[in-house]
């Protein structure tokens, strides 16, 4: 009996141990970190960019001028430019995580213009110092820009990659014909009665349209915005540019003997939308 005894307490014994060294190694293994498997980190691609645009340009206009037989230059007394859509391309270099630049060309679509004028009918009412002439003045034009841009990039937060800039280049202005539409009031002087106007001598008015010109102009813009990543080669934009055209031939004279009319300019505040994709 105690035979029997003794052999269960040495297979009790065995159980036990058999049990306990698993649940030992178990919790040992608990004591050790499960290795950890990192995510390589995606950095921004470095390299060429093509990028492409749209934007909306509102224009403020300086105050244009005319040349009077006797060579006086005289301001229209008002001057407007409407609003106008234009689309560009370009290409870049991203030369680090900051710092990147690109040349772009961009094609304005046409801009209206609307203009008043206050002078002389004729060499009498100039010689008498009489303004006894009004006109409304009607034209368009288009541009072509091609800038040259350079742009800090002020790091990245949550995709977001907000920036500045500037760029210098030119400008290509067309202008189409410019229309008068005018009346002459008499003062102490007559109005004029020959070709191209009718009425009498108190009154008369007109229509002329003279040739518009075109001309190269020097060109800047300071640039603000920013970018997001919409995948890892790929960024929308949105930006502001503030840009000046400098002035330039307008239009000529009724004859064509040449320049009569120069713009003095164009500040305009273009809001700008666009993509740019990392090509390499």
């Amino acid at each position: 009996m105690s035979s029997t005894k003794k052999l269960t307490s040495i297979w009790a014994a065995v159980l036990s141990a058999g049990i306990a060294m698993p649940m030992a190694a178990n919790a040992a293994d608990l004591l050790v970190d499960p290795p950890v498997i990192e995510a390589p980190e995606v950095k921004s691609a470095g390299g060429w960019y093509l990028r492409g645009d749209i934007t909306y340009d509102y224009y403020d206009m300086d105050t244009p001028n005319f040349s009077v037989p006797g060579g006086t230059q005289v301001d229209f007394a008002s001057a407007d430019a409407d609003e106008a859509f234009d689309i560009g391309f370009g290409v870049g270099y991203q030369f680090n995580e900051y710092f990147r630049a690109d040349l772009t060309g961009e094609y304005v679509f046409e801009s209206d213009f609307k203009g008043t004028t206050i002078g002389f009918c004729d060499t009498a009412a100039q010689a008498a110092g009489e303004l006894n002439c009004s006109s409304e003045d009607t034209s368009s034009f288009t541009a072509f820009k091609v800038m040259a841009n350079a742009y800090v990039d002020l790091g990245k937060f949550n995709g977001i990659t907000p920036y500045v800039g500037a760029g210098i280049g030119g400008a290509y202005i067309t202008w189409d014909p410019l229309t008068n539409v005018g009346t002459c009031t008499q003062i102490t002087v007559d109005c004029p009665t020959g070709p191209g106007y009718t009425g009498t001598t108190a009154t008369s008015s007109f229509t002329d349209v003279h040739s518009g010109e075109s001309s190269w102009r020097f060109a800047w813009a300071l640039h603000a915005g920013a970018s997001y990543d919409i995948s890892h080669n790929t960024k929308l934009d949105l930006g502001y540019t503030y840009s000046r055209i400098e002035g330039g031939d307008m239009f000529q004279w009724l004859d064509g003997s040449g320049t009569q009319g120069h713009d003095d300019g164009f500040d305009s505040h273009v809001f700008r939308a666009g993509i740019r994709y990392q090509i390499w």
